[in-house]
């Protein structure tokens, strides 16, 4: 599994949003890709220029694809207008983390818990503490 981060020229995703996803899912599907979820982060202000352009529209994209295509998809995505820069990521985490969707409810019950590990790591940095408190 892919995640795609596109970031797009913000004059053409504003006035013409569906045809810019549309074309991005086009060059993502001419290379055999199949696109499992499409999501908008919106519009931003960059920290520096990019090809002239100040701000920029971002664009989540999660896909299966073969490894092959991925170099022709990065190529096309370089040819676009619309693309002023992309990244691609591979990992496998992702389709656990989309799948994992935690159930109504279940949500603000996980929020106040601390997890074993952090726990683990919080009783360690305690005892770092506690032994240069000592040899002070």
């Amino acid at each position: 599994m892919y995640e795609g981060l596109f970031l797009l020229d913000n004059a053409h995703a504003s006035m013409e949003w569906d045809n810019v996803v549309k074309h991005i899912h086009d060059i993502l599907q001419k290379n055999g890709a199949e696109i499992l979820k499409t999501e908008k982060w919106g519009e931003k202000k960059l920290a520096y220029k990019i090809k002239g352009h100040k701000r920029g529209t971002y664009l989540l994209i999660h896909f299966h694809a073969k490894n092959s295509a991925i170099t022709t998809i990065k190529r096309d995505l370089q040819l676009s207008d619309y693309v002023i820069r992309s990244l691609i990521v591979k990992d496998d985490k992702i389709e656990e983390l989309s799948q994992a969707v935690p159930a109504e409810g279940t949500a603000e019950k996980t929020v106040g818990a601390v997890p074993a590990t952090a726990e683990k790591d919080l009783v360690k940095e305690s005892d770092v503490s506690l032994k240069t408190a000592d040899t002070v």
